[in-house]
């Protein structure tokens, strides 16, 4: 069952990045040349964003084809791509307050932030004990795939949403039932084949949390944490 998880979640990355460039398709790539609307900030960003998952089906490749040795040398520059990727989702929060704030109110400013800064952690959690427990293979596994689990989940909003055009609420719907209903499902047979369910409950925790800031945005706690991270961090 290892095995072919390990051989076979190389297909779930290349599905990470069709559905990504989908999702973003029409909000994105559409635009291009001019990118109207768009800045530095999130060409930057989506580039970074579209090379972590490229190493990760590079480095699904690798484990497939024994490449042990390459796969460690690639990983190692997995520390500057993360570090610059979460720079990245910094940087376009910080350009998207200061956008916003100019046809806002403070309010619903403070409450998009909601989705973007909270991301920092939760992504640098995951590489964090991706890379702690690197000689633990399962666990490795579970963490890196967990993190292309969590960059799946604003493309898949927008291929929802955008892209096909689903009616509110089904995107959101199916969105947070994908994300969830994943490791869920993985964390059954983990059990059934007596491996550790340590990973995937700590993405079901991170899954809990994320939704619970997402909606408190205009709860007083979170409007007081936003707007110090705007007047001490922006």
């Amino acid at each position: 069952m290892e095995k072919r998880l390990q051989n076979n979640i190389v297909y779930f990355f290349i599905a990470v990045l069709l559905i990504s460039v989908l999702g973003f398709y029409p909000t994105y790539f559409k635009k291009f040349p001019a990118f109207e609307g768009l800045n530095i900030a999130h060409h930057v960003h989506g580039l970074l964003a579209i090379l972590w998952i490229l190493m990760l089906i590079a480095q699904a490749f690798l484990i497939r084809a024994r490449k042990y040795a390459l796969h460690r040398i690639l990983g190692k520059s997995s520390y500057v791509l993360m570090f610059l990727l979460i720079l990245s989702i910094y940087w376009v929060s910080r350009v998207g307050y200061y956008r916003n704030i100019q046809t806002m109110s403070e309010a619903d400013t403070l409450a998009q932030l909601t989705n973007g800064i909270p991301d920092i952690f939760y992504l640098a959690t995951l590489y964090v004990l991706g890379m702690a427990y690197k000689k633990r293979v399962d666990w490795h596994l579970r963490f890196f795939a967990l993190s292309g689990l969590l960059i799946l989940a604003p493309g898949l909003a927008r291929y929802l949403g955008i892209f096909l055009a689903l009616p509110n609420p089904l995107p959101i719907v199916l969105n947070l039932s994908t994300i969830a209903g994943i490791p869920l499902v993985w964390l059954f047979f983990d059990i059934r084949n007596k491996k550790s369910p340590v990973p995937i409950l700590i993405f079901l925790l991170i899954f809990v949390i994320a939704t619970y800031v997402l909606l408190s945005g205009y709860a007083n706690w979170w409007q007081a944490m936003a707007r110090w991270i705007v007047r001490n961090v922006f």
